[in-house]
């Protein structure tokens, strides 16, 4: 049987990076009574498999693994058992079981939801997210270690929106496409002929989002 659990991890755990984060939960697993599924071979290892890596000091209210469990355990009962274990700032959510031929999380992602607060008020103003919005071509140049390569940060871009303290948007999450928030962060205050590195923001990714048959955007354990 496969499940789909749904967590969320907020404050100080936000700075657990993706490997430790496994690591937590394989022990919260180890802890309760719930049978979780091994690989075979000479080194046995829980089937788990996270959907997305979440940056170290990004908080967020919607992350998901898949794990691999043996038939015949009471669901309903699996998210109480694993938040008895949880820490504070990790909670578990949610818990639902795939259907057999449900792709696995990580190759699930299209799209992501974020809501970005700034720390000292927002310089931004909703001129410039109408203006992003009504703009058909927004380049953006980023630097690797391959050198320098430069996109339209409107093709991943979704839905974006003004807040009283920052802004929302939805974006690509793909493993093709995946946007960084920061990206967008420092094209809108480049927009304002502002220096991105003056101002301090924090980062809350609510949710991840998979395409269902129709081509919508639904949340990772809406799984037809």
């Amino acid at each position: 049987m496969k499940l789909r659990i749904k967590f969320s991890k907020i404050g100080v755990l936000k700075y657990i990076g993706h490997l430790d984060l496994m690591r937590y939960f394989q022990k919260a697993f180890r802890r309760t009574d719930i049978r979780v599924k091994y690989s075979t071979g000479f080194s046995p290892h829980m089937i788990m498999s996270f959907a997305q890596a979440l940056g170290v000091g990004v908080e967020s209210e919607g992350e998901y693994f898949d794990v691999e469990v043996e038939d015949g355990q009471d669901v309903s009962l699996m998210k109480d058992k694993l938040n008895a274990q949880m820490a504070e700032g990790i909670t578990v959510l949610e818990v639902t079981v795939l259907p057999e031929k449900a792709g696995n999380a990580m190759a699930s992602v299209a799209a992501a939801t974020y809501e970005i607060e700034f720390v000292d008020g927002n310089p931004l103003n909703e001129e410039v997210i109408s203006k992003f919005k009504t703009l058909d071509d927004i380049p953006f140049t980023k630097t690797t270690k391959t050198g320098e390569h430069t996109f339209n940060i409107k093709d991943f871009v979704y839905e974006i929106d003004y807040l009283n303290k920052g802004f929302s948007f939805c974006c690509d999450c793909s493993s093709a496409g995946n946007l960084k928030p920061k990206f967008l962060v420092d094209t809108l205050l480049n927009m304002m002929e502002l220096n991105p590195e003056d101002y301090l923001f924090h980062i809350l990714r609510k949710d991840l989002f998979l395409r269902n048959s129709k081509g919508e955007l639904v949340p990772l354990n809406c799984v037809e």
